[in-house]
């Protein structure tokens, strides 16, 4: 048993010691009894003897819970191997360094400030924060290098929050086990197309991020078939239907990019091919956000015909009523007929007197989006073994081959992406740790205020290189540099494909199937990201060509960027406007073109932070105008799982209020719900909508 142990433990019964609390000093123990061992093979019976949690097992128990902490670091990337011993006397473990160690990966400091400015961004509304920052910690230890502040202060991303409760992302890690182990899930799953809670037993083949939701591809057994799942309508916990290790393989002909790319319209079985023509004023903008979707030709007069598959009728008829004055179906004929009904049922609705909404449902229901009564982004949290890890490195490495010295609490905590009580439980269980034969404490410390007192043997030394990315940490660098690189950081381009080359490689190579992909993050044309992330670099004038929701048309505009804005699941450009001479808000899918300028501009005393208070405010303001609509009960489950503020009605209906600066967009906000909305009030705007359809029926007729 060990012995020699030289200082008190303090009792971390008082600081609620993780579950999970001797598995981890099991493991940790033994990876520093094999590390401190190297090139030394050991047998299972020293194993037994000499590391922490294993030594007043029975024979049976040992071979039990040493084998399935193999099992538990191998799905880490730690492969302790085993080989025959030599004298014929069973088998005997060892722990190569480049099965536990970062591999030497030399991170530039460009690359390591690109994915820091990644976590920035982020930060505080990403599922993925606590992993990303122990990921970059370690990355940054095994490059000699620090994390330094982020390379722009120009930009601000905010993540949708409807997707990302806290029990989404409790499920996000339970299916990201389910799908690297194949392993089947069972879930109860709320069905909106039948208002219908069933169980679902499935198979996970991957999990995806786009349309501002968290989604699971996988085969359903109920169904037949591949389906796909939003993750914030299951409900209840996710369990495994066996114990068996392994229970499917995923289809050799499985593409996860083949759904990530899917339109609304086209989820589901396909049923057809449908013809929409766009205006000249609107083919650039169905060229660049629609190619994916179908085949689309491109005309000289600058229109656009696209056509694309559809499973969807009804998904489809929105994307043409939603664009009203520059979209038009030209077939299938069964779907412009269909449309033709929409827009008389539309007429009929707005010709006469508003209806008279029921009476508000008393109490109202949970929303539909769920709840997060916490502050910030829930978290999927690291595994607990790499980060307990992380922490011994990056603790010795400040010590910086002192004995003892004392931290700032609040750094450490930074660094780590710890709380206090976090910081006080990892403090705890390293004090439990032993290394090597004579038992000697891997680190002890104590916080005291606001500082950590740190005291550590040489044996700890063994520890200080950073230990290998786990796939958790990969897939969340890749899941980061996704969600925002692209887009903010065109001029760092290179600095992100050789960092995500490095990742891969340091991880060990991962697969599609082991990444979580992200939709909508090519639609923003890459040459016009990079000239207006370089005017707002090097504070120069950029000419554009916009489409402007005011006068619908494109019109050349010279500003002065100032900041790039990711809110609503859209990128926003806030600008000085010389034309109108005042800011103005541009959103980047309806810039057609953008010229860097040679003449520089003097950044005015402008305030910005009206920008950034409110997500759902990407213009920094209120919008001037309201107008009250009644959603029928068909769609009120979908709209309120949108807009949790809305009122649910008596009758199954559904009272909100939209805010709007311009009539045509508010037209068109109505129509795609496709007679499902009904405007109340304003009484004008209820007769601009009907004169307006009554001119599209023409086209349909």
């Amino acid at each position: 048993m060990p012995t020699g142990r030289k200082y008190p433990v303090t009792p971390s019964s008082s600081r609620g010691a993780p579950r999970d609390k001797e598995k981890l000093i099991r493991q940790l123990s033994l990876v520093a009894y094999l590390m401190a061992r190297p090139g030394r093979p050991v047998k299972a019976e020293d194993i037994r003897r000499f590391v922490e949690g294993y030594t007043e097992q029975t024979q049976d128990a040992f071979t039990r819970r040493f084998h399935a902490d193999r099992d538990d670091l191998a799905h880490l990337g730690i492969q302790i191997e085993s080989q025959s011993d030599d004298t014929g006397d069973g088998t005997i473990y060892l722990l190569p360094a480049e099965n536990f160690f970062l591999p030497s990966v030399p991170f530039s400091r460009e690359e390591l400030a690109t994915l820091h400015t990644c976590l920035y961004l982020l930060e505080g509304q990403f599922a993925y924060d606590h992993v990303l920052r122990v990921a970059l910690q370690s990355l940054a230890l095994g490059s000699g290098n620090t994390l330094d502040d982020p390379v722009t202060s120009c930009v601000r991303v905010d993540m949708p929050s409807s997707g990302s409760d806290s029990e989404v992302a409790a499920r996000q890690k339970k299916i990201e086990d389910a799908v690297s182990g194949h392993k089947s899930i069972r879930f109860d799953y709320h069905s909106f197309s039948s208002d219908t809670v069933e169980q679902r037993d499935v198979d996970p083949y991957s999990m995806m991020y786009t349309h501002g939701d968290w989604y699971l591809v996988g085969y359903s057994h109920e169904r037949g078939a591949t389906r796909i799942f939003k993750l914030r309508r299951i409900r209840g916990r996710i369990g495994y239907t066996s114990k068996k290790d392994h229970d499917f393989s995923v289809p050799a002909d499985f593409d996860i990019h083949d759904y990530l790319g899917l339109e609304p319209w086209q989820l589901g079985a396909p049923k057809g091919v449908a013809e929409i023509s766009f205006s000249p004023r609107r083919g650039w903008w169905a060229a660049n956000n629609l190619s994916g979707s179908g085949d689309i030709e491109l005309k000289e007069d600058g229109s656009a015909v696209l056509r694309t598959p559809y499973a969807d009728a009804g998904q489809l008829c929105s994307l043409v009523l939603g664009k009203s004055e520059d979209a038009s179906l030209n077939g299938p004929p069964e779907l412009r007929t269909a449309i033709a009904a929409i827009l008389k049922s539309i007429a009929s609705q707005h010709g006469g007197p508003a209806p008279e909404p029921a009476a508000p449902l008393d109490p109202q229901p949970e929303s539909y989006a769920g709840s997060n009564s916490g502050s910030g982004q829930p978290q999927v949290e690291p595994d607990r073994f790499a980060q307990l890890a992380t922490t011994v490195s990056y603790l010795v490495d400040r010590m910086d081959g002192r004995g003892e010295a004392e931290l700032d609490v609040d750094e450490v905590c930074h660094d780590l992406g710890f709380e206090r009580p976090d910081l006080e439980q990892a403090i705890d269980l390293l004090q439990l740790i032993c290394v090597g034969d004579g038992g000697g404490y891997l680190v002890y410390g104590n916080v005291e205020g606001d500082k950590l007192k740190v005291t550590y043997e040489s044996e700890s030394d063994l520890l200080r290189r950073p230990v290998r990315l786990t796939p958790r940490e990969a897939r969340a660098l890749l899941l980061a540099m996704d969600l925002v690189g692209g887009q903010i950081l065109p001029g760092h381009s290179q600095s992100l494909e050789t960092a995500r080359e490095k990742i891969i490689w340091a991880a060990g190579g991962l697969d599609d199937l082991e990444t979580i992909p992200i939709g909508e993050t090519e639609k923003e044309d890459r040459e016009i990201c990079g000239v207006l992330n370089r005017g707002l670099a090097e504070r120069r004038l950029v000419e554009i060509e916009y489409l402007s929701g005011t006068s619908g048309r494109l019109e050349t505009r010279t500003i002065e960027p100032y900041l790039v804005r990711r809110a609503k699941g859209r990128w926003y450009l806030m600008a000085w406007c010389r034309k109108r001479d005042g800011m103005r808000t541009f959103l980047f899918e309806m810039v057609k073109s953008a010229r860097l300028l040679d003449e520089t501009f003097e950044p005015r005393e402008l305030d910005l932070d009206r920008y950034l208070d409110n997500p759902r405010l990407p213009s920094g303001k209120e919008a001037p105008r309201r107008a009250k609509v009644l959603f029928s009960p068909s769609v009120a489950r979908w709209v309120h799982e949108e807009h949790p503020d809305t009122v649910i009605l008596e009758d199954g209906s559904l009272l909100g209020e939209i805010p709007w600066f311009n009539e045509s967009w508010i037209l068109d906000e109505v129509l795609r719900y496709r007679g499902e909305a009904v405007i109340i009030a304003p009484d004008e705007l209820r007769k601009r909508l009907h004169n307006h359809v009554e001119n599209l029926k023409c086209h349909y007729i």
